[in-house]
Formats: structure tokens, sequence, C-alpha cells
């Protein structure tokens, strides 16, 4: 069969690009490898800016509106802020993305999901998929398929992508520790070396978490998951529901994401940035960009294709060299970072800022640097 875009993933950039496509009146074909609904691991917080950056509301499928974040340093609770405005909105992301994907099929796509791509072929005039159900053709081709994605590779992209490494876990626990927990997300960057440990509530249970924030396997990554449960009172008589590891993009590349005929977006593109590993909202923010550039390519010229990858690197690119520099302070002293944070509301507000988006990462670093200088000098008096 012809459509004019497959997309292959469904996650929030596939749904997304999807969605914008069909509502233009573009013929979409979403191919995803799982049945959906599907389990994803992620801590599934939706920030402000991501909020902003969808393209339909998700009030449906929101679990807690996060009021306030907790910071630990290897268990031990520093301070615990209401920052009078919400930090996140907490999503489980199997009934998120179908959420999403859900509304690109009203828009007018089409799905086949328990649909696995085997090969693809590139020409001149069109793209065709081989799957094990059959071979579809279109104009443009879109990876929206993951880190693991089996386009960038098909398409010699992304050949040296730097992913760091996340196990998680959703758990039931108690219903006095899930009330002690409240509607506050924790971060604790002692739960292991170059990275942090996460608890995230939900409905009616917790999602947690440790990322290591550095290119490369850590083996013992199972451990400090572990030991970060040891540390935190509220994970106390926990049961697990699920547990999965995965690998998580640390923040651009400095190749192509586009071919001829196909644009790579989300965490496919490696669009995770570097300091949290948060991609929902560069998933969102490529896809819309991505619709874009095939508009004009699908209308005009399918050459200027190639325009997205410079697009991407001016648009988010410059931001994730910023977020480097921010995790590599946060990384190599985190303790010193922590305790600093801890005394200073101003550095608070610049920090949870930062998370809901209220700053991007350049105006981060310009605030750090006036403002950690005079908080070490005042904390030496």
């Amino acid at each position: 069969m012809k459509y004019d875009v497959i997309v292959v993933g469904s996650g929030p950039s596939g749904a997304v690009v999807s969605y914008e496509l069909a509502r233009q009146g573009v013929k979409v074909l979403i191919i995803e490898k799982s049945k959906l609904p599907r389990y994803k691991p992620c801590g599934g917080g939706i920030t402000k800016k991501t909020l902003d950056e969808l393209p339909i509301g998700i009030q449906p499928t929101i679990e807690v509106e996060s009021e306030g974040g907790i910071f630990s340093f290897g268990g031990k609770q520093l301070f615990k802020i209401n920052i009078q405005r919400p930090v996140a909105w907490l999503v489980m992301r199997d009934s998120f993305d179908y959420f999403l994907v859900q509304k690109a099929i009203e828009a007018g796509a089409s799905l086949m999901d328990s649909t696995r791509v085997l090969t693809l072929d590139q020409r001149d005039k069109d793209i065709t998929i081989s799957t094990n159900k059959g071979k579809y053709h279109s104009q443009i081709l879109v990876g929206a398929d993951g880190v693991n994605s089996i386009i960038a590779r098909s398409l010699n992209l992304i050949n040296n992508r730097k992913t760091g490494v996340a196990i998680e876990a959703e758990v039931s626990v108690p219903l006095e520790n899930l009330k002690e927990q409240g509607a506050y997300a924790t971060f604790d960057f002692g739960a292991l070396p170059n990275g942090y440990g996460w608890i995230f509530p939900k409905k009616d249970h917790l999602s947690i978490g440790v990322f290591h924030a550095k290119n490369g396997k850590l083996p013992s990554i199972k451990n400090y998951l572990r030991q970060f449960i040891e540390s935190h009172n509220v994970l106390a008589k926990h049961e697990y529901i699920n547990i999965c590891g995965h690998r998580i993009p640390l923040g651009g590349n400095t190749g192509k994401l586009h071919s001829k005929r196909a644009i790579l977006v989300g965490d496919a593109a490696n669009l995770a940035d570097p300091w949290l590993g948060e991609g929902i909202y560069y998933a969102v923010h490529s896809a819309r960009i991505a619709s874009k550039v095939i508009i004009n390519s699908l209308d005009k010229d399918v050459a200027r294709i190639r325009e997205y990858s410079q697009i991407i690197f001016n648009d988010i690119g410059m931001q994730f060299e910023q977020a480097r520099r921010l995790a590599g302070l946060t990384y190599k002293f985190p303790k010193s970072c922590s305790n600093l944070l801890k005394n200073s509301a101003d550095l608070q507000e610049i920090i949870f800022g930062t998370i809901r988006g209220d700053y991007k990462f350049q105006q981060t670093n310009l605030s750090l640097l006036k403002k950690i200088p005079r908080i070490i000098l005042q904390s030496l008096k």
C-alpha cells in the first residue's frame, strides 16, 4: 500500500508528528512493533514546557500534579519545597502514549501495531518498508522508534550514539507511604556516581529509578537501585509491579538526522537532555519541527528534508551543549551542589525553574555563574 508518510514508532514523537500531518490531510501510516497500549519504562514526568508544546490537551492521562520537589542525598532529605506552581504533571506512559496515538488516528492516521520493520529500501522517488505483515511504500519516512532505532541503523545515521543507562520500576507501597510522598517529586543526586535517583508519585503507586548519565554501561546499576530503595523510608515494604532497564540518549548528535527521504525524531535522533535525561519535551518539539519540514517537502521539494538537521541543531543542539556543562558540574560535585541548593532559595528557584522549562539551559548557566560565587562566600562566613 502507498502512503504519503510512514512513521515507525508510536511514542510521543511518532504520535505527535502523525497527528500534525494527518490533520493537514497527509496520508499517514503508523507502524509499531508492540501491541498497543504497551508498558514504557519512564518516570512519566510531563514538564510545563512539554505541556505547552503539545498540540492537544492531555488531562485524561494525568495521574498526579506535582506541586513541588524533594531533594535528597544518599537517602537523607535535604529540603522539601513547594514552588507555588506545578513542577510536572505525572503520567503512566502506556496511557499517555496511547492517548496521543488515538488522537492521531482521530485526525486521520492509520495504525498497524504488532508490526515489525525488517528492512527498508530508499530510492529516488519513494521508500519501501518491508515488515512481518508485508511491504508499504511512502514518499517520506519518519524514524520515531527510540534509542535502538532500526531506521537509524538502516540509513547509517548516528553511528556513534552516546547513551546513558537507567533502570526504572513501578512499585506499590503502603497507603501511609503514598501519603508521605504526597504530590512531590524526589531527586537524589547521591544515589550513584554520575547520576541521580528519582521517586515520582502516581495515582496508586510510585515510579522510581536511577539514571547513570555517562556514556557506556554501568554493570552494577541494579545494585544501585537496590541501595536507593533501601535508603528511602518511603520505599519500605515495596512490591515490584514492573522493572526494566533501558538506554537513555545523552543529548544530541553532530551528524545528520535525515537522509534523502527520511527524518529521525525524539529518542531515535538522540534528543534527550544530558543533564537529567528528559526526553519527552524534545520528542514532541522535534516532531512538530519535522511535521513542518515534511509538509514543505511534500508540497514543494523533497530535497528540503535536508533543512531538518540544521533546524534541530540550531534549536536543540545548542541548548544541549549548555545542558552538558550543567551536567558536568552537577555530577562532578554532587554533594557540594546539593548542599548549596539546600541553603539557597535562589538556586532552588533556578533549578526547579529549569526542570519546569521556565529557563533554557543557557539562562540557567548564566544565572548560576552570577550567583554561585556569592552563595559560596556567604556559606564560608
